[in-house]
């Protein structure tokens, strides 16, 4: 990324107040969290039950510090590297903003393919248009018995709703359950169907 495009980055994450999100619980069973990295929010609350994947090591790399109980795997999210049906829930925490539109679909079915039957997947994402060149966004993450997480999100802007994220993830073959929005952020509860 040019130096222009993080300085805007920056900039834009600092005029919007910093967002609190509360994550009492993650989903039940044995976890596959789709873009893991990083901060590794989810491998944080679930701990051994959460399996992380990000596609890149590095993100591993720095996330494994935070939840060193969790599973990691370096994959690709459109081809995940686990029989089908063998985890009884999935989650995404602010990854889906990452990954261009036209592969979101093919990442929501190879997710619904290892998802158990009745299975939810949980995804906390940022709405966004791309009115802007980058758009970034600063979070509070409060899980129970840790420490708060203070980290920030950007990306080059892009048209993501979480009206929009919904008709991709019934179109995988999911069925909405809850979607709650903010102002700057959403989640969405879906359920793998069959």
């Amino acid at each position: 990324m040019k130096l222009f495009s993080m300085i805007c980055m920056v900039l834009s994450g600092l005029t919007k107040p910093k967002q609190h999100i509360r994550i009492e619980e993650i989903p039940a069973g044995k976890v596959i969290d789709i873009g893991g990295g990083g901060e590794g929010v989810i491998a944080q609350a679930g701990g051994a039950r959460v399996i992380a994947i990000d596609k890149h090591q590095s993100e591993i790399d720095e996330a494994r510090g935070h939840a060193p109980e969790a599973q990691w795997v370096v994959a690709n999210a459109t081809a995940l590297p686990f029989e089908g049906h063998s985890f009884d829930s999935a989650t995404a925490f602010f990854s889906c903003m990452y990954m261009p539109g036209d592969t979101l679909s093919d990442v929501f079915r190879e997710t619904r393919r290892v998802l158990r039957i009745g299975g939810e997947f949980w995804i906390w994402d940022a709405e966004m248009a791309p009115k802007g060149r980058v758009f970034a966004l600063r979070l509070q993450v409060d899980l129970p018995g840790k420490p708060s997480v203070h980290t920030a999100y950007g990306v080059r802007a892009k048209e993501q709703s979480a009206e929009g994220m919904g008709r991709l993830l019934q179109e995988a073959g999911f069925e909405l359950a809850e979607m709650t929005r903010r102002k700057h952020w959403f989640f969405i509860k879906a359920r793998n169907v069959g």
